[in-house]
């Protein structure tokens, strides 16, 4: 049987053909790293988030409604 790293690399050469043990073998090796690299990603992406981190607001801007001659006082921006 061949290890994973020589089935990686003939992973790469178009005109070899897998056995079905290798095929498997290597689908089980790919899958696991895919998954452990999906894992390692979730847990980074959830550190990042925090709902009590501070936040600055700058440059508000009044809303206003186009097209009307008379729009009312934008007062809910403040």
């Amino acid at each position: 049987m061949k290890t994973i790293e020589q089935l990686l690399y003939l992973s790469q050469n178009p005109y070899y053909k897998f056995t079905n043990d290798e095929k498997v073998v290597l689908d089980d090796f790919l899958e696991k790293k895919r998954e452990k690299h999906l894992k390692n990603n979730q847990n980074k992406n959830s550190q990042n988030f925090d709902e009590h981190t501070p936040v600055i607001v700058r440059n508000i801007i009044p809303k206003t409604i186009d097209r009307v001659k008379q729009a009312p006082e934008p007062t809910d921006a403040l």
